[in-house]
C-alpha cells in the first residue's frame, strides 16, 4: 500500500497566521524570549537551553549543554521525532486551537497607549521584538569604529518595540528609529539593557544589576591587557579597533567587588581604567570616577587627552577614525607589542 504521506505546506506560509511566539506558548508554554530555560528537549536540572532571535527576527535555540542549536521547527523535530513535513501538518491542523488559547491569554493583558510619566525604573519585566539590521543601524555603529561582526560579538540587536509589565499590565511602546537592546548573561541569567541613542526622556533602560559586567562572557581566559571603559559601545570600539579585550560596568559610579577585581588580575597581567573625560564639565566626573577604581584596586588609570576634546573612546573614533584612534589607546597604555585578542 502507498502512503498518501502529508499535503505540501509552506512554513511562512503559517507564520502569517500565527507567530512563532504563539507556537512555543502552545507547545511548549514558553511565553518569554530571549530567555534560558530547562531543556524541553532532556532532563535539565540547570537551566541551559538558549532562546533569542536572530537578525531577521526570527527564533532560535542554543543548547549550551549539547551544542545542538536551530530554529523553533527544529526544536519540534527533536522534541516529537516526526518529520519536518509531519510537523508542518500537525501545525496547520492546530491553528484554530494555537489562535484561541493566545486569543485567551491576551485577555490577561492591558495593553495601554505609551505615556513617558508611566514609565518606572521598577518595572518588574521587559521584552523587546527584535526586527532586521538596516543600513542606517550599521551606518551609526560603524561611524563609532563598530562592525556588524562586533555587534554580534557584542549581543546588540536592533529592536521594534519594548514591552514593560508591571502588575499584570503591559505597556507596549514603539521603539525609536535608532533602538536597540544589549543581551547579557550572568549566572545563566540572562537580562536585558535597551539603548536609544537619540532619545531625550527613554535613552536607557535596564535590567542589567550593578554586578553586570558588560561582554564578560567574551573575555579570554588570559591576556596581557584588559581595558575597563564606562560603556559596551566603548568597550567594543577598544577592542575591535585594537585587539585589546575590553569590558565595562553598568555605571562609572560601580566599585565592584574585590573578588572579581581579584580574578581578573590573576587572568591578565595589567588592567587599565578608561573612563569618560568631562573636559567640558566644571567637575569631571568620568576622570574622578576612574580614579576613584583605580586606587581602590591598584589599577592603572588612563584618560583621553583633553587637547583631543572627545569625551570616550567611541567619541574619539568617530571624531578622528581609527588611525588616531588606535595610535592613542596604544599611546596612553605606554605599551608596543602587546599580545592582542581579536574577535
Amino acid at each position: 500500500m502507498i502512503s498518501k504521506g502529508f499535503p505540501t505546506i509552506n512554513p511562512e506560509a503559517l507564520l502569517k497566521q500565527i507567530t512563532e511566539e504563539q507556537l512555543l506558548y502552545f507547545y511548549l508554554g514558553i511565553d518569554t524570549v530571549p530567555s534560558v530555560i530547562n531543556s524541553p528537549l532532556r532532563v535539565d536540572n540547570n537551566p541551559s537551553f538558549g532562546l533569542f532571535y536572530n537578525d531577521q527576527g526570527k527564533i532560535r535555540f542554543k543548547d549550551f549543554s549539547t551544542g545542538l542549536s536551530g530554529g523553533i521547527y527544529d526544536i519540534f523535530i527533536e522534541l516529537w521525532k516526526i518529520p519536518y513535513a509531519q510537523i508542518l501538518y500537525k501545525i496547520a491542523e492546530d491553528i484554530p486551537k494555537i489562535l484561541k488559547e493566545s486569543t485567551g491569554n491576551l485577555l490577561n493583558i492591558n495593553y495601554t497607549t505609551f505615556n513617558k510619566r508611566l514609565i518606572h525604573l521598577d518595572e518588574t519585566l521587559l521584552k523587546v521584538r527584535i526586527r532586521p539590521w538596516r543600513k542606517y543601524d550599521l551606518e551609526y555603529w560603524q561611524s563609532y569604529g563598530i562592525s556588524k561582526k562586533g555587534l554580534d560579538f557584542g549581543y546588540i540587536y536592533p529592536i521594534s518595540h519594548i514591552f514593560i509589565t508591571k502588575e499584570s499590565k503591559t505597556s507596549i511602546i514603539s521603539a525609536e528609529k535608532y533602538a536597540y537592546v544589549y543581551y547579557e548573561y550572568k549566572d545563566n541569567k540572562l537580562s536585558l539593557k535597551i539603548y536609544q541613542p537619540f532619545s531625550d526622556f527613554f535613552k536607557w533602560r535596564s535590567q542589567h544589576d550593578s554586578s553586570v559586567w558588560d561582554l564578560w562572557v567574551q573575555l579570554p581566559k588570559q591576556g596581557d591587557i584588559l581595558i575597563i571603559t564606562s560603556s559596551r559601545k566603548d568597550a567594543l570600539c577598544v577592542w575591535e579597533n585594537t585587539g585589546i579585550p575590553a569590558t565595562s560596568l553598568q555605571a562609572e559610579s560601580v566599585l565592584p567587588k574585590s573578588s572579581v577585581i581579584l580574578e581578573l588580575k590573576q587572568r591578565f597581567n595589567k588592567i587599565y581604567v578608561l573612563y569618560d573625560n568631562d573636559y567640558s564639565k566644571d567637575k569631571n566626573w568620568g576622570y574622578l570616577f576612574g580614579r576613584k577604581l583605580a586606587t581602590a584596586y591598584n589599577l592603572i588609570q588612563i584618560s583621553i587627552p583633553n587637547i583631543l576634546k572627545a569625551k570616550d573612546p567611541s567619541d574619539l573614533y568617530k571624531q578622528y577614525g581609527k588611525q588616531v584612534f588606535t595610535e592613542t589607546i596604544f599611546k596612553l597604555i605606554k605599551h608596543y607589542g602587546i599580545n592582542t585578542t581579536t574577535y
